[in-house]
């Protein structure tokens, strides 16, 4: 899903850049327009697009979903492009205006790649596992310690697996004498307080405050060199 919404996004701001690549060769030779003919068949695609674009926004999540976002965009774009193609045709028809087909070219174009920018952009950051839009790190920890039992947080990390699909990983520091049934209890109160906050998947390590790691950023695992048997360093 997040590879065709890239894709998607890349085609667009490709079409794009070839569309300004023509309007500047029509701007240099302008060619003969049949503009009634343009008027029309520019018409008619707005009208199968506006169709489809109605159809998305009903029946498909194009808010969330980045995939179905990116062929939003495509179908706008195709919209944008007979609205341009109209407008220009009109200027031609009326005053005789030979450069308005470049012209509503260039900004059509600037549009395409605003809308396919904004959805490359959003489909990167899942691929790179960047943090969700709208998620605030601080307010995440912050809403952990608030569950009764919970000393600190360390090593807390959150990305998008998909589209509406956010996970966390963190580790919990807790008294070393809980019980099993109080540690499920921890456990249970900070995935439902996540599930509130949009992260559907968490996966969560509970720590003793009496571990010496557990007020460690970073806890590396090395060999020792006379026996061989694996000991802490920090």
């Amino acid at each position: 899903e997040i590879l065709a919404a890239t894709i998607n996004a890349v085609t667009l701001i490709v079409i794009a850049v070839f569309i300004v690549i023509e309007a500047a060769r029509r701007l240099q030779n302008p060619p003969e327009v049949a503009t009634a003919g343009m008027l029309a068949i520019s018409t008619l695609g707005l009208a199968v697009n506006i169709v489809v674009a109605l159809y998305m926004l009903r029946g498909g999540d194009v808010r969330e979903n980045v995939n179905m976002r990116g062929a939003y965009a495509h179908v706008l774009g195709d919209a944008l492009g007979s609205v341009g193609a109209i407008t220009a045709a009109l200027l031609m028809m009326c005053f005789g205006w030979g450069w308005a087909d470049a012209a509503a070219s260039v900004l059509v174009a600037a549009l395409i790649v605003k809308s396919g920018w904004g959805v490359l952009k959003e489909s990167l950051n899942i691929l790179m596992e960047g943090s969700p839009k709208g998620v605030c790190l601080d307010g995440l920890v912050a809403q952990i310690r608030g569950v009764d039992g919970v000393l600190s947080v360390h090593d807390l990390h959150v990305w998008s697996i998909t589209s509406g699909a956010n996970a966390l990983t963190a580790h919990i520091v807790v008294s070393g004498e809980l019980s099993v049934r109080e540690a499920e209890r921890i456990l249970r109160e900070i995935s439902h307080e996540m599930e509130h906050l949009g992260i559907t998947h968490t996966t969560l390590q509970l720590e003793s405050s009496d571990n010496e790691c557990a007020d460690e950023l970073i806890c590396e695992v090395r060999s020792s060199d006379a026996g061989g048997h694996l000991g802490h360093h920090h």
